[in-house]
């Protein structure tokens, strides 16, 4: 793609970190929905689907194993497709 059209699905996937006290911090996947038929969206939550915690200097490193990486894209991936399905 050579550009950005702007124009996004109807699910998503948000991820973000939370650092927490103990110095862990958590890693969240929720499931989103976009508003917009027609843009990049306006996106409102639609459910909770995991949390992992890390030790948060691992994390600022970018420390995690190749199998952590590959499992966590994996399974973005598949809730995204299951949301999809879902949808019909």
């Amino acid at each position: 793609m050579e550009y950005d059209d702007e124009i996004r699905g109807d699910v998503g996937a948000v991820i973000c970190i939370r650092e927490l006290a103990n110095g862990k911090s958590r890693v969240i996947l929720d499931d989103v929905d976009n508003l917009s038929k027609t843009g990049q969206g306006d996106w409102k939550h639609h459910s909770f689907v995991t949390w992992k915690d890390y030790d948060t200097e691992q994390l600022h490193k970018l420390d995690l194993t190749e199998k952590e990486y590959a499992d966590f894209g994996h399974y973005v991936f598949t809730r995204i497709l299951a949301s999809k399905k879902a949808l019909k």
